[in-house]
């Protein structure tokens, strides 16, 4: 009995379909550009943090890159700025202060101002006396009394000459002394043992010679005014 071979073939695996191929193919694509991007961030990430480290002093906070920084520029220094202002009293010798004109009040004296005259030279008073300083020299007080101070100091000699008609009361003549441009009140020192102030009466035709010792820096003793009052409430000699 002849019976006809049938060859069965083995089954074999089942090919993929063009759908499966086409979604295999997308995924690949997506994974691949996932990767891409991935590596483009880690790489920005280290070249900012580079940049950062490099530009923020060690130690300090990291800038905001985003926040631009302001600068300051440096203020001019008061030195460099600065004009000394002029002084008044020339170089040299001590500048003494200058009275106010004859009929003037002048509050640094704290009075009217009469006359004004130099050392050596002869003036009339308000009440008719000739008064005249005779000298100013330097001198080193010794303070006896409270409240006076010893060291540079200066003597100041006045002479009075009664040209009235009647006696003149000496007790009423009044001496103060200023120095510098400033016009600064030097302290008397009476205690001195060379303080010798008019005292007495002056009679008529008469003269009185007396001594007044005040303290003054002895950077100053150049610079001395004395003003004289011949009696309470009159006007001033002022002696320069």
């Amino acid at each position: 009995m002849t019976s006809d071979d049938t060859t069965t073939p083995l089954p074999t695996p089942d090919e993929p379909s063009q759908e499966k191929r086409g979604r295999w193919t997308r995924k690949r694509i997506a994974l691949v550009a996932l990767a891409a991007v991935g590596g483009l961030a880690i790489v920005a990430a280290i070249v900012i943090a580079s940049v950062y480290s490099f530009a923020r002093p060690p130690g300090g906070p990291v800038a905001n890159a985003l926040k631009p920084a302001a600068t300051q520029l440096p203020r001019p220094t008061d030195a460099a700025t600065s004009t000394p202002a002029p002084s008044d009293a020339p170089t040299g010798a001590p500048a003494t202060a200058s009275p106010a004109k004859p009929g003037e009040m002048d509050a640094r004296f704290g009075g009217v101002v009469a006359q004004t005259a130099e050392v050596k030279q002869d003036v009339k008073t308000p009440s008719g006396l000739t008064a005249n300083v005779v000298s100013v020299e330097s001198y080193t007080a010794t303070a006896t009394r409270p409240g006076e101070v010893s060291g540079p100091a200066v003597k100041v000699t006045l002479r009075l000459t009664n040209g009235t008609g009647g006696a003149f009361p000496l007790s009423t003549a009044t001496v103060n002394a200023y120095y510098g441009s400033g016009a600064t009140p030097a302290a008397p020192v009476a205690g001195d043992t060379a303080a010798k102030p008019f005292t007495g009466s002056l009679q008529p035709g008469a003269s009185a010679t007396a001594v007044y010792v005040f303290t003054v820096p002895a950077d100053e003793e150049g610079a001395v005014t004395v003003t004289l009052s011949d009696q309470a409430g009159a006007q001033l000699v002022v002696f320069q």
